[in-house]
């Protein structure tokens, strides 16, 4: 996978590197609404993903996701498996759980493609978004940390064949 395995790499980042106790991280496969229907939609979450927002390739963002207005994304979260993260938190909104305190980060994309590893422009952005996600985890008000997720998007599973 190109570009689009951003998410997972930066979770794999911020566990070698350690998140503060409150924070749990996710892996979300495939399908981002199956880790979704485990959450639970009262606790932060933070999305991170590939973005296209028109920026340089490795540009970071950061936008407030609203599930019930499916507004706030400054681009489309993009992945070679699904659509972006906002149907899959209108699809949960429709049975009544819903995620109202969702941040997206997202890293503007070189290449989506079938193939190994992150473009040099998306992997040298790891860091800068790792500090993101961190700083963005910390400075929450305690009343809304009681319990943090984040979640990636887009690894492939284990096996899984490319076309």
């Amino acid at each position: 996978m190109g570009d689009d395995g951003v998410g997972p790499a930066a979770v794999e980042r911020l566990a070698a590197r350690g998140v503060p106790a409150h924070v749990r991280l996710h892996d979300a496969g495939l399908a981002a609404s199956d880790v979704l229907g485990r959450l639970d939609p009262d606790d932060p979450l933070i999305v991170i993903d590939a973005v296209r927002a028109g920026g340089p390739a490795g540009a970071v963002y950061q936008a407030d996701v609203d599930a019930s207005a499916a507004e706030g994304l400054p681009g489309t979260a993009i992945s070679l498996h699904e659509l972006s993260i906002v149907p899959a938190l209108e699809m949960e909104a429709l049975t009544g759980r819903v995620f109202s305190n969702v941040t997206v980060f997202g890293v503007e994309p070189a290449r989506v493609a079938w193939g190994e590893g992150l473009s040099p422009a998306v992997a040298s952005a790891l860091d800068r978004l790792v500090d993101a996600v961190l700083d963005h985890a910390r400075a929450l008000p305690a009343r809304r940390r009681r319990r943090l997720d984040v979640a990636s998007r887009d690894r492939a599973l284990a096996g899984e064949e490319s076309p």
